[in-house]
């Protein structure tokens, strides 16, 4: 695909010619600065300041936490899909067309690197790209989802990425689930395993209130800043940093066990 035809696509789903340009920079940088997107977009450095954050409310990009700050985009499957639900309430007679673009868009090999060795964090604060960072770290999981969520929150959460788990299990992982801070509920444990595949589904209640997070394979976590909120409701740390997650390993298998059936 031509990069006059690539712009020509994301032009069609709403975004601003600089907005593209910056894009379209950023995805063929893959992990990148503010001045490198500047000199290849030919786009001005403040306004590429100024163009980032809107790009980053779109789920298209991602800041990287250090000094400098770095840039990359989201898997572009991802990124356009969450983009495409959202305009679909503003733009009915538009949602034909955009999936169309979007499904386009999505089978250029863009060659974005899976996260490697080194230890990256990334705070999501807009629940579109936590959306979307969610559904890429169940859809890289091989062996093992393990969440701990909110029983309240769950049901939900699981809609909205039940055929992400369904590909994991095809895949062969296992899902582990702990409900914190109450007492076993069997109709709730039936419910969660007939949403997803019951026989890769595991599920324990703990009666103490515990911190909130999805990890994959001991590779990448995804954790909740706030108790109160589950995933996607608050900022969350996207991390692949091993000791961090090491952490939570031995966190998540310690209150597997306290946990009740």
């Amino acid at each position: 695909m031509s990069n006059d035809e690539s712009t020509d696509l994301l032009l069609g789903l709403g975004l601003t010619l600089n907005q593209t340009k910056v894009y379209l920079a950023i995805l063929k940088l893959e992990k990148t600065t503010v001045g490198q997107v500047a000199k290849f977009s030919k786009v001005r450095r403040e306004d590429v300041y100024r163009i980032l954050p809107s790009l980053e409310k779109m789920g298209l990009i991602e800041r990287l936490l250090g000094k400098p700050v770095e840039i990359r985009a989201t898997p572009i499957s991802d990124a356009l899909s969450f983009l495409v639900a959202e305009e679909k309430g503003k733009f009915d007679e538009r949602l034909t067309g955009m999936r169309g673009i979007v499904q386009r868009l999505s089978l250029k090999d863009w060659k974005q690197p899976l996260p490697g060795e080194e230890s990256i964090y990334i705070l999501i604060a807009e629940k579109k790209a936590i959306l979307a960072k969610t559904s890429e770290l169940i859809g890289n999981s091989r062996k093992e989802v393990a969440l701990i969520a909110d029983k309240g929150r769950i049901m939900p959460f699981l809609a909205q990425f039940s055929d992400e788990y369904r590909r994991a299990i095809k895949k062969g992982a296992q899902i582990r689930l702990i409900f914190e801070g109450d007492k076993p509920d069997g109709l709730l444990k039936e419910k969660v395993k007939k949403r997803i595949d019951g026989a890769s589904v595991h599920v324990k209640f703990h009666r103490e209130a515990l911190n909130h997070f999805i990890m994959s394979d001991d590779k990448e976590a995804l954790i909740t800043t706030s108790k109160e909120s589950g995933l996607g409701e608050s900022p969350s740390l996207w991390t692949n940093n091993s000791n961090l997650i090491g952490v939570l390993r031995t966190g998540f298998e310690s209150n597997w066990k306290k946990a009740e059936d």
